[in-house]
């Protein structure tokens, strides 16, 4: 038994748009006379259906190809090579191969590389996180293939979805400070274009609230925080509001980058400042000081991620929702 998922046709949004399968195909060529009308009602079908134009022709158009498609966010950041090592490691065992894409943090590029890659018929595709554009969510919705959204299990995913509540681990992480007696926070980061760090960050700022408690939050950068932002944002927040007492970052990098800071200026971790971070990278467990973090199964997301795609091509029952949860290190800055 193999994955079932029906693909959307041009036949279909032909029955659909009510017009013939010719005029659908000028249409979406931009060839031959088409009233304006009728392709603005043609193209909202194809919106609608998210439908995308299969660029195999001939009897490979039925065929499905050993690659499947699979786009992160990011090369710079840490995290994904992790991922995607445990992906391809995954997928090289049973014949197929990654064809990757990066968005750069950007829906406008993965809906660009999601109709790109789509066309070519993968035998699976892989995503990271829940949020994407309208059309991209339709064409994913309507493929003919297993797609598996990694990183954030914290909504409703499209087919399948590998990783953590990022809801959990913001609360996990400000109840571990509260224990310590910390009361006067800050917060180091971004929330925009990465919706599973905006997903912690809101976590965070809500259970602060409910103990009654506030957060400095300034710079919510549109970037992932470097080395360079964490130590020269630690210093300006400091700087601003000296009566901190214990700082959250969006990730270790960014985290480390201020214990660098820490020590530079003899400011004692924790006893002056608390610090915290996200993800659990070798880095930040090799400072002077170890980080405080949460340590993520990141090689695992990306092997369970590929194994959910392969599983589903050969009918095997997949669970939908993969928890792989998390860990929290309690370091040596908090």
């Amino acid at each position: 038994m193999t994955y079932r998922r029906r693909r959307r046709t041009l036949k279909d949004v032909a029955q659909i748009a009510n017009v013939s399968e010719m005029t659908v195909s000028r249409v979406l060529r931009g060839t031959g006379v088409v009233a304006a009308g009728t392709r603005r009602h043609v193209m909202g079908v194809v919106e609608e259906l998210g439908y995308v134009q299969n660029h195999l022709a001939g009897s490979l158009a039925t065929s499905r190809s050993n690659q499947v498609a699979v786009i992160i966010p990011s090369l710079i950041n840490n995290v994904f090579p992790q991922v995607l090592a445990g992906i391809t490691g995954e997928l090289e065992k049973a014949g197929y191969n990654a064809v990757i894409g990066i968005s750069d943090y950007d829906l406008e590029k993965e809906e660009s590389l999601v109709t790109s890659m789509i066309s070519w018929r993968p035998a699976g595709f892989i995503t990271t996180n829940l949020v994407h554009s309208k059309r991209t969510r339709n064409i994913l919705a309507n493929a003919s293939v297993p797609v598996v959204e990694m990183m954030d299990i914290s909504g409703t995913p499209i087919d399948i979805c590998v990783g953590l509540d990022h809801r959990k681990v913001g609360r996990v992480m400000v109840d571990y400070l509260l224990r310590k007696g910390y009361r006067r926070f800050g917060y180091l980061g971004w929330s925009n274009n990465d919706f599973a760090a905006a997903t912690r960050y809101a976590a965070i700022r809500d259970r602060l609230a409910e103990e009654g408690l506030g957060l400095v939050a300034p710079d919510l950068y549109d970037r992932p925080p470097d080395h360079r932002d964490g130590k020269e944002g630690l210093a300006t927040l400091l700087s601003d509001h000296p009566d901190l007492d214990a700082v959250m970052f969006s990730n270790d990098t960014a985290a480390s980058g201020g214990v660098i800071h820490c020590l530079e200026n003899n400011i004692a971790m924790p006893e002056e400042i608390a610090l915290a971070g996200f993800s659990g990278l070798q880095l930040g467990q090799i400072m002077p000081r170890k980080l405080t973090t949460i340590r993520t199964k990141r090689f695992d997301t990306g092997r369970l991620a590929a194994r959910s795609v392969l599983n589903q091509l050969v009918g095997q029952e997949v669970e939908k929702k993969v928890d792989l949860g998390f860990e929290l290190i309690e370091g040596e800055t908090a």
